[in-house]
């Protein structure tokens, strides 16, 4: 029934769309027109040649999230609860922010787009297949977040604050100040970000003998609640020196302290479902988060045809977690046992990077090279301590000191040209790549070490072509090679708790995968875009889930190849003069080949993706929005994920002569964002879980601009305040 309200929404939308195709026909007419003024309305998404750009001002529904809730009402991108990211249908991500990379992944990156308001987000960019001047990172493409950023000129302000509830109470601030006068640019942006949120997450895992016969269950609930406060502060100044020189300096701070309380019961059952044993279980996680980042930057007009840029980037993470399980366990004899294990886990990554671009324009060529060279050192020191009826004592089964050092040196090289109807961009991007890695050990483990250097090379290329001299039917071909990298925390070998029943272990033989991205689109009116793409992922690494004992171990590990075809349909269009509507449909198949735990997998599915956003302009300053999304059932390696709808709503009003907004927003109207999930391929052993989180919310905000800001004047030969306007922030 969701599907089909889904399907019956995009065919109403579609033909809505024909009728309004069919009337904007340009038809002959002598009278003469004067003073004409052309006026159109901003969609939710952007067709350009290599990306898609969605406006975030036109997501009423975003009102009080973080930037991560936010990534899951763009069409095409899908988040979990867990921290995955995916972009039409590819995992393997590629986060920037303002062009630069985060160096982050997993949990930690989700923690730090948690921290982030999406009220300081001006759009955000979704790259399938970026350009060679982007890193290579990132198989599955590139997802670019950018700031705001003022272009007034004397003294401007935007504040927002808001406040969401849910089960639990949260809230996103922020502060963004500017002054620009002449040569110089002064901006700041303060947050906090408040976050209370809670996971009720159910397992159940049926083992089997050596007949297939069920042997016993083991079942678990968890509560988990999770707070943090993560205050922000961003600070700017640009400077022109003349009319074509002119440098920036920008540095970052953001803090998360962390706070998760971890409540559960676990069962084992014989198959007279009589009780073997329990558990009760009290895990305690705190941990202090802190970046640091400083950027400089630099933008010299060489002449009017040629440009070199520079950037210099610090970026620094540092994190400190405690951790405290604490487990009680009546055993068949109704005896009880006391265990507990601590962990002190401090860990940091220091990255340095600088980069230099040049930009060289000839009639219709356009040339791009540049060269970038990085720095990545990460060092996580675990300490354990055993804790039962006989004492304390040092759990050198866990307990290490990793540390791991990585060099990239790129070069690239991109030329352009659009002789007519046909555009073409290619470009090819090296890498190489130098890591290190030395696991110190301990009294009962020895000191072990790797070291990798491999040269790769990335080609790519944009081809579109325009059918008619109006460029209403454009057809595109595009093609690019990444390179998705292991996670650094993925590297250390050791085992690392998450209950007592479940653990993770890195794997330093990890290798990088490659993929490789086909598309064929068909673009009509910039409204409708119909594409083809097909991706084909080597050495493709993915959390690998095994049977050990009573215990689940999970492993990064290179299952072998995952290929991907998939067709997509973008709609966005307006229906009526108060109507738009954006509606994005995906479908796809999904194939893993490969080995698992020495097993041969050799899985596919067919999956369904629909996106629908509909803005409304109801007049005198009121807007409002509905939409939401429905994805199938889903393939994830060894995971198939079952299917997942949620309608988000909202509405609001402008005020104080439109330099105030006061928007209401509600996410998960039904509460239907509840994820269920099976686990396969596991030894004699079936697995399902349940994770319901706190999705279903209210948010309320108000967004107030001030100042005396006003939009300066560009000149054609350029200006001091134009140059600033390049410098990269």
């Amino acid at each position: 029934m969701k599907f089909s309200c889904s399907v019956i929404f995009a065919i109403i939308t579609c033909k809505s769309f024909s009728q309004s195709a069919d009337s904007s026909i340009v038809r002959p007419k002598m009278d003469t027109l004067s003073n004409v003024v052309v006026t159109g309305r901003k969609l939710l998404v952007e067709k350009l040649a290599d990306r898609s750009v969605v406006h975030i001002d036109k997501m009423l529904s975003s009102a009080g999230s973080d930037v991560y809730r936010l990534l899951e009402n763009i069409p095409g991108i899908t988040v979990t609860e867990e921290g995955g990211i995916t972009l039409n249908g590819k995992s393997g991500i590629l986060v920037l922010i303002n062009d630069k990379p985060t160096y982050l992944s997993g949990t930690a990156l989700v923690n730090y787009l948690r921290s982030l308001p999406s009220s300081v987000l001006e759009k955000i960019e979704l790259m399938p297949n970026p350009p060679a001047r982007y890193d290579a990172a990132g198989a599955g493409g590139v997802i670019n977040i950018r700031m705001k950023k003022n272009s007034l000129r004397g003294f401007h302000g935007n504040a927002n604050l808001a406040a969401t509830q849910g089960y639990l109470f949260s809230s996103n601030n922020s502060l963004a100040l500017s002054y620009r006068q002449r040569k110089w640019n002064f901006f700041s942006t303060l947050s906090m970000t408040t976050n209370n949120r809670f996971t009720d997450l159910e397992i159940r895992r049926r083992y089997l003998n050596e007949q297939g016969q069920k042997a016993y269950t083991f079942s678990q609930n968890t509560y988990i609640r999770m707070r943090d406060k993560s205050p922000g502060i961003r600070l700017g100044i640009e400077y022109a020196l003349d009319n074509k020189t002119s440098f920036g300096i920008t540095g970052n701070v953001v803090s998360r302290p962390f706070r998760q309380n971890a409540q559960n019961k676990s069962l084992i059952t014989q198959p007279d479902q009589s009780v073997d044993s329990s558990t009760i279980a009290n895990n305690i996680e705190k941990e202090k988060w802190k970046n640091y980042s400083l950027n400089l930057s630099m933008n010299r007009q060489l002449s009017t045809d040629r440009n070199l840029s520079a950037d210099f980037d610090y970026i620094s993470y540092h994190s400190s977690v405690e951790q405290d399980f604490q487990n009680l366990t009546q055993r068949p004899d109704e005896s009880l046992h006391y265990d507990a294990l601590r962990g002190s886990l401090p860990g940091e990554i220091d990255i340095t990077a600088g980069k230099l671009d040049y930009l060289q324009t000839y009639r219709k060529w356009k040339a791009e090279a540049g060269v970038k060279s990085s720095y990545a050192f990460t060092r996580n020191r675990y300490e354990y301590t055993y804790i039962d009826a006989a004492g304390e004592r040092p759990d050198y089964d866990k307990s290490n000191h990793f540390r791991y050092r990585e060099n990239i040196h790129a070069a690239y090289l991109s030329v352009q040209t659009d002789p007519g109807p046909l555009s073409v961009k290619a470009g090819l991007r090296s890498e190489w790549t130098v890591s290190r890695g030395h696991q110190l050990g301990n009294p009962m483990k020895s000191d072990s070490t790797f070291r990798r250097a491999y040269l790769n090379l990335f080609p790519t290329i944009f081809i579109s072509y325009k059918l008619d001299t109006m460029g209403n039917h454009q057809l595109s071909f595009s093609y690019g090679k990444r390179i998705e990298r292991p996670f650094y925390q993925d590297l250390n070998p050791y085992v690392t708790p998450l209950d007592k029943f479940t653990l993770y272990v890195g794997n330093p033989f990890l290798l990088p995968s490659i993929s490789s991205d086909y598309s064929l689109a068909y673009t009509f009116k910039k409204k409708l875009t119909t594409t083809i793409t097909y991706n084909d992922l080597r050495n493709a690494f993915m959390e690998a889930i095994t049977v050990n004992g009573n215990n689940y171990m999970s492993r990064p590990d290179n299952i072998g190849r995952n290929q991907l075809l998939i067709l997509s349909f973008n709609l966005g269009q307006p229906v009526t003069k108060w109507w738009s509507t954006n509606s994005y449909v995906e479908t796809g198949n999904r194939r893993y080949r490969g080995s698992l735990y020495n097993k041969q997998m050799d899985t596919s599915a067919f999956y369904l993706t629909v996106n629908i956003s509909n803005q409304l302009q109801l007049g005198k300053g009121w807007a409002a929005e509905l939409g939401g999304f429905y994805r199938s059932g889903l393939l994830v390696g060894q995971v198939s994920l079952a299917e997942i709808w949620m309608i988000n709503a909202g509405i609001q009003k402008k005020v104080l002569k439109n330099k105030g907004t006061i928007r209401l927003a509600v996410r998960d109207l039904f509460y239907s964002g509840i994820r269920h999930g099976e686990i396969h391929f596991l030894d004699r052993a079936l697995a399902d879980f349940r994770n319901r989180p706190d999705s279903r919310t209210l948010s309320l905000s108000l967004s107030l601009q001030f100042g005396s800001g006003k939009q300066h004047q560009t000149r054609s030969s350029g200006s001091a305040e134009e140059e600033i306007n390049r410098v990269r922030s």
